[in-house]
Parts: structure tokens; C-alpha cells; sequence
């Protein structure tokens, strides 16, 4: 009975297809060209960076040198089982299916190893990577805008136990899709003012944002990404410092008086409503793509397990926003990379967040 259906919708949805078009008047038609010729869709995803930062911090708070050298040893070694080269796969095929017009990454990670004779040893670039994936699926996708946030030097034994330096340049981006047809001008990027530092932290935990002007069929917006401040580790500290944050990349953000798309890992639980997500979408306003286009689904976007290992999706937050001001108006939002299919290809999750697809009306 199904190959039945099946054929008959195969023979007659072409027919069908006929009438319709010869029934539709031209005004219709033209109606509905401009319609999608007005839609942009844009993507979001924290390609994470590919190790658990949690022990890394506490042996640089501990100030114990050989506790660093340890911390920073098994964070190597989690980049490699957590292979960027594998998992990049699954989210170049994300791109394929939705071919958004651009897609926001955060923890775009780039490492380099020295080792002691200041010979490279390796090199890992996540963006680099993910670009070049995207292209064998068909596409092609470039740097639009880029900020680069935290650079942090770390201690990593090699595997002939010798000392080596790998330095870790965490990145945000903008990339747009090659012969998109929408007008990208004024690049911007910057880091918050408000960061973790010393005396109050052993490094500089720098979180920035990068953004770029468009117009899309004579109608102009700004899109910006941004990854604010982890609060989890210290609420009652770190929820302030995430709101400054905040406020100030929604001031840079409105100041060119365009309407503003927001993409990115905002680190503020967007389902439990915590205190940064309610400055942005009560205090300031935003609209919020996930609320806007579904009502009472969860939509959430993060949890997996830092070695990506685990055999069933383990979300517990969305922390992973699409916002908007002005006259920006959601039509979609799709949480992608989050089920048990999107894991076959590589063996282990894309990422331990799963990616956000938004289309909009500006």
C-alpha cells in the first residue's frame, strides 16, 4: 500500500505542481518571490574545544605548577580523541541541508604546538577545518568577521615525555555563504570590557563579539555573535559580570540604528529563564526566535558529555540564543545536531552543544 501511495504521489504531484503555477496569478507569483527573496537564514554553533576546561582551570587557580603541566597534558590528549577532523563532518552536513546564509561560530579554537627548540609541531584550526569541510559538501562559506578572544599558553608533556608549549586562540566568526546575493559591509569586532582577569583569575578570560552589516533586498540589519561569560562556577560572582557583559554588547549592537540579529552561546539558560536571558529579552527587549516560533517546547542546547561519548543526547540547557530588535521577524528555528542520527557518522557528538538554525524576515 505504501509503494502504491508512493508511485501515485510520484505521478501526480508534478501535475499538481502544473496546475497550481497555471492557476496562480502573476501578482501571486511575484508576491511570493519577493517573500523569499526577503528570508535570510542564519546558523549558530559552538564548535567547543574539544577538551574539559573545568580541571584545566583549578590545577591554574591551585597554582601548583605540576598540577598545570598534568591538567594541560590530558586537555591534549582529549583534543585528539574528541578529533575535530571526525566529528567536523556532521556539522558540515548540517550546513549542506539548511545552506544558511551565514553561520555564527564560537570556540572556533586554534591550536599550535612549540616544542622545546621553537619548532612547530602541530597546528590545529578548527575554522579552517570546518571551511574546508563545508566546501566538499558543495558549498563554499568564508570569514566575514572574526574576534579573537582568550589566548592561553599551556604546559603539555609529548609523548617522549619531553616539554612543549601549545597555545590555544579562541575564536568567535561570522562566515558568509559565497553567492549569497545580500550586500555584507563594516566588518566590526571587539572583546567585552568586563572579563575575568588577575588578581581575580590566574589568566585573562577574554569573551568577545564579531559582527557585520547586510542588506537583504534593500532592507538593512546588523548580525553579531557573541559567547558571553560561563556563569556556573560562581553565580553570585559571575552572573554580574555576564550582565555587563550583555548590556554592553547590546549597546554596541544598537548603535548604528539598524535592526540587530544576535546569534550565539550566551551561556544563559534561555528554558529556566536565568537572570542574564531575562535582562535580554524583558529588561532590553529582545525577542527571543525559539519563544517566538515555539510555544512550551524545551529547545534545548547543551549537556553532552565532555568526550562526546555519550550514546543518548544529554541537553539540559539552551544556552545557544537567536535574538533580535527592531523589525526583525522569526519565521523558523531548528535546534540541529542533537539526536542519536547525528552522531553515526563520526562515532562520538558534533559537538557538546548542538547548533541553532533561525529564518527571518528583516
Amino acid at each position: 500500500m505504501r509503494l502504491l501511495k508512493s508511485t501515485l504521489a510520484t505521478l501526480l504531484l508534478p501535475a499538481l505542481a502544473g496546475i497550481l503555477l497555471l492557476t496562480a496569478t502573476p501578482a501571486q507569483a511575484m508576491d511570493k518571490d519577493q517573500d523569499n527573496s526577503k528570508s535570510v537564514t542564519v546558523m549558530t554553533w559552538n564548535l567547543y574545544f574539544g577538551f574539559d576546561d573545568g580541571p584545566v582551570v583549578a590545577a591554574a587557580l591551585s597554582g601548583d605548577p605540576e598540577a598545570v603541566v598534568a591538567a594541560a597534558t590530558e586537555a591534549w590528549r582529549q583534543v585528539h580523541a574528541t578529533d575535530f577532523h571526525r566529528r567536523v563532518r556532521d556539522i558540515a552536513l548540517q550546513v549542506r541541508l539548511h545552506a544558511p546564509d551565514f553561520i555564527g561560530v564560537q570556540e572556533a579554537a586554534r591550536y599550535v604546538q612549540i616544542d622545546g627548540n621553537g619548532n612547530l609541531v602541530e597546528e590545529i584550526d578548527h575554522l579552517g577545518i570546518l571551511i574546508a569541510a563545508i566546501r566538499q559538501t558543495g558549498l563554499s562559506y568564508e570569514v566575514a568577521s572574526l574576534v579573537e578572544d582568550t589566548v592561553l599558553e599551556l604546559p603539555v608533556l609529548a609523548g617522549n615525555g619531553a616539554l612543549t608549549s601549545v597555545t590555544l586562540h579562541d575564536r568567535d566568526a561570522v562566515l558568509v555563504r559565497s553567492n549569497h546575493g545580500l550586500k555584507v559591509s563594516n566588518p566590526q569586532h571587539g572583546t567585552f570590557a568586563y572579563i575575568l582577569k588577575p588578581p581575580d583569575f590566574p589568566f585573562e578570560l577574554r569573551r568577545g563579539w564579531a559582527s557585520v552589516d547586510v542588506s537583504a533586498s534593500g532592507r538593512p540589519f546588523r548580525l553579531i555573535t557573541a559567547h558571553l561569560e560561563d556563569p556556573s562556577p560562581d553565580p553570585a560572582t559571575l552572573t554580574p559580570l555576564q550582565e555587563a557583559q550583555a548590556q554592553e554588547l547590546v549597546n554596541i549592537a544598537l548603535s548604528g540604528g539598524l535592526p540587530v540579529v544576535f546569534v550565539g552561546d550566551f551561556n544563559t539558560d534561555g528554558f529556566r529563564k536565568w537572570p542574564t536571558y531575562k535582562l535580554l529579552t524583558q529588561d532590553f527587549g529582545l525577542t527571543d526566535a525559539w519563544t517566538a516560533t515555539h510555544h512550551g517546547a524545551p529547545g534545548l542546547t547543551w549537556g553532552q558529555s565532555p568526550d562526546l561519548l555519550n550514546l543518548f543526547p544529554k541537553f539540559t540547557q539552551r544556552l545557544d540564543l537567536a535574538l533580535s530588535s527592531g523589525r526583525i521577524r522569526f519565521t523558523d528555528a531548528d535546534v540541529i545536531g542533537n539526536t542519536v542520527l547525528d552522531r553515526a557518522l563520526a562515532g562520538m557528538w558534533p559537538s557538546d552543544h548542538a547548533g541553532l538554525v533561525v529564518t527571518f524576515v528583516p
